[in-house]
């Protein structure tokens, strides 16, 4: 393909699709990750599409919902060391809130030497990767979201009413300079502030990819937060 042609077939892709990957476009255009990169800033200079974490997206959809299988291959490795730090404020015989985010779900992997903890969750991945039988597993039931591989809704948020939680790992799409954090989903915003409500401790996880921005829907601020676990200085540290 020429590099109109490549750009086109770029835009068409994500015409369908709404987001997609460089590697997914690479393989789609028949060209070299480096290649679409560069059509993709020359698109962005164009105004016709925005960069968004681990891809791209048409302008003016950069406030959709990032699929599940972006945000797990988005700064993984980084995603891992902040699941890790988290998992040390766990101890045994705790009952934990786990939320349907990517960074939060990799806790999981860190929890095999613990005993008698109770997690409630709302991401059906965490029931496929958990390996420590130690571990009692409830899920909020509710609709499930196959775009995300997690649990919203009424019926999920009720759940969580009925339970009290030790701590509650939380994540979201946004941390604004003054500490607003918020998200792009109304649905798993809602489920969130549920969570946060009835939780002794609550632990924020957030990549730098997510400083400095700001989404739709509000889930409360830094002072709601006992404590935000992040890979770069806070803005207001």
């Amino acid at each position: 393909m020429i590099i109109y042609e490549r750009q086109q077939a770029i835009l068409n892709h994500l015409k369908q699709n709404k987001v997609s990957t460089v590697k997914e476009l690479s393989k789609i255009v028949w060209a070299s990750e480096s290649s679409v990169r560069r059509d993709i800033k020359v698109l962005e200079k164009q105004g016709y599409v925005d960069q968004i974490y681990g891809g791209v997206t048409l302008s003016g959809h950069s406030n959709n919902v990032v699929p599940v299988t972006l945000r797990n291959s988005y700064n993984s490795t980084i995603k891992d060391e902040l699941a890790k730090t988290a998992s040390k404020h766990i101890f045994d015989g705790a009952t934990i809130f786990m939320d349907g985010s990517s960074t939060v779900r990799r806790i999981i992997k860190y929890t095999n030497r613990f005993k008698d903890l109770k997690i409630i969750t709302n991401n059906q991945l965490i029931f496929s990767e958990c390996m420590n039988p130690q571990i009692k597993l409830y899920c909020t039931g509710g609709l499930f979201n196959n775009h995300s591989n997690i649990f919203i809704g009424s019926t999920a948020e009720n759940y969580i009413d009925s339970v009290n939680a030790d701590i509650v790992f939380f994540s979201s799409q946004a941390i604004s300079n003054d500490g607003e954090i918020s998200d792009v989903s109304e649905e798993e915003t809602s489920l969130r502030k549920k969570m946060l409500s009835r939780a002794k401790k609550k632990i924020f996880l957030c990549d730098s990819s997510k400083l400095g921005l700001k989404k739709t829907f509000f889930l409360c601020t830094k002072n709601d937060v006992d404590l935000i676990i992040c890979d770069k200085k806070l803005p207001w540290e």
